[in-house]
């Protein structure tokens, strides 16, 4: 008995399937290249940070229980960026004060938002935050838009 070769179909390929498998790829690699560009714009230090939103941290200088965490939710409504909330050294600050932490353009129009008179400048490197507000006794003064049923009977 004589064995029957098969013969082998010529497999060309489905070009449908080919550009839809090329344009999945180019697909990918435009994701990937998006998001590690968003990282960077996010994490890098450079001096071109006009485009991005100012960070800081309050800290409650009062000893009022949950006024930093308070006005942190009422600064995010407003479009800045809290990163940290906590308490001060002391709760005996009579002020509040607005203390630069890093060299920004915004740091003068975030003391007009939030209506803070006194502002310092104490730069550090390799810190999260731009800024740190502490509040102080004058808290009510600054342009914070709390809740009024935040505050405690005395």
């Amino acid at each position: 008995m004589a064995r029957q070769r098969k013969k082998k179909k010529k497999n060309n390929g489905n070009p449908v399937g080919k550009f839809l498998v090329v344009l999945s790829c180019i697909a990918m690699i435009l994701c990937a290249a998006s998001i590690t560009y968003g990282f960077f714009l996010r994490f890098s230090g450079g001096d071109d940070e006009q485009g991005r939103r100012i960070r800081i941290e309050i800290l409650n200088g009062t000893g009022r229980s949950g006024l930093a965490q308070e006005a942190a939710t009422a600064l995010r409504k407003r479009g800045i960026d809290v990163l940290k909330t906590g308490n001060a050294g002391h709760f005996s600050y009579e002020e509040s004060i607005l203390i630069s932490r890093k060299k920004s353009p915004q740091f003068e129009q975030l003391g007009k938002i939030l209506g803070c008179d006194k502002t310092v400048e104490q730069l550090q490197e390799n810190t999260l935050v731009d800024a740190t507000l502490i509040l102080g006794a004058d808290y009510d003064h600054l342009k914070l838009e709390l809740r009024e049923n935040l505050y405690l009977p005395e």
